[in-house]
């Protein structure tokens, strides 16, 4: 049954895989499911900022795969995807070479549905910074919900509108939507603007209040039980919905 698949956390860059440790407790009590963490470390995202390549990060990824399906004797999985981490997963997902590598990993052969949390799946500037070229790689080779047969929630705040010249948080917010768009004012979860946040054919949920990543004074995606099932029980409902390619065949 898909609603009992396991679920792999895939970390946002910059992260280790150790600040994800409070969400897979929670999302267990809220889903009743097994949950893993891909095991990237903070060091394995620094190397991603002087290579500008993505190699590493989807070897530790798939291999992190392989474990989550051997051990729960399953043959799919669901990718519970953090900022950065979504646009790792969906490179994972393909099926052309990337990088310098010419690395092909076919992972939609062994994923069901990828949830994203804030992540940056569009943007309209490139470098390195940011990992800009590498959204603008899956836009490019994979663009929407690419895998008509997969499933694809992806889920973004509104909870901080950027501001050039507001409080610390509103120009955090500016100069990170603008990086992405070159726009800075607009509404986002104060680092992924809300447009970016939605991928073209995939169920989209826009909550209100949970900021991008955990910081002391305000609550994020993963904060607790309540935050946490009021966009899981969306992915449960899609779960149980024909795919794309499921619809068409009707």
């Amino acid at each position: 049954m898909p609603n009992s698949l396991p679920i792999l956390v895939v970390g946002g860059f910059g992260s280790s895989w150790q600040q994800y440790t409070p969400l897979q407790k929670l999302l267990l009590t809220v889903s009743g499911r097994p949950v893993f963490i891909a095991p990237i470390a903070l060091f394995d995202w620094v190397s991603v900022a002087a290579s500008d390549d993505y190699g590493r990060l989807l070897n530790l990824l798939d291999r992190a795969v392989t474990t989550t399906l051997h051990e729960t004797g399953r043959d799919k999985l669901v990718l519970l995807a953090h900022s950065a981490g979504g646009v790792l997963a969906r490179i994972y997902l393909g099926d052309q070479p990337y990088g310098r590598h010419k690395l092909v990993f076919n992972g939609f052969q062994r994923v069901a549905t990828l949830v994203t949390l804030g992540t940056p799946h569009s943007a309209t500037r490139t470098g390195r910074q940011g990992g800009l070229n590498q959204v603008a790689f899956v836009q490019r080779v994979y663009p929407g919900a690419y895998w008509r047969f997969m499933r694809y929630v992806t889920i973004i705040s509104k909870s901080i509108f950027g501001v050039k010249g507001g409080t610390p948080p509103e120009r955090a917010a500016w100069e990170s939507y603008r990086m992405l768009t070159g726009e800075g004012g607009q509404q986002g979860d104060g680092i992924v603007p809300l447009d970016c946040g939605l991928l073209d054919g995939a169920r989209h949920v826009i909550l209100d209040g949970p900021r991008h990543d955990p910081r002391p004074d305000r609550p994020w995606y993963g904060q607790d039980e309540e935050i946490i099932y009021s966009w899981w029980h969306i992915v449960e409902e899609t779960e149980r919905e024909p795919t794309l390619a499921a619809q068409v065949d009707a």
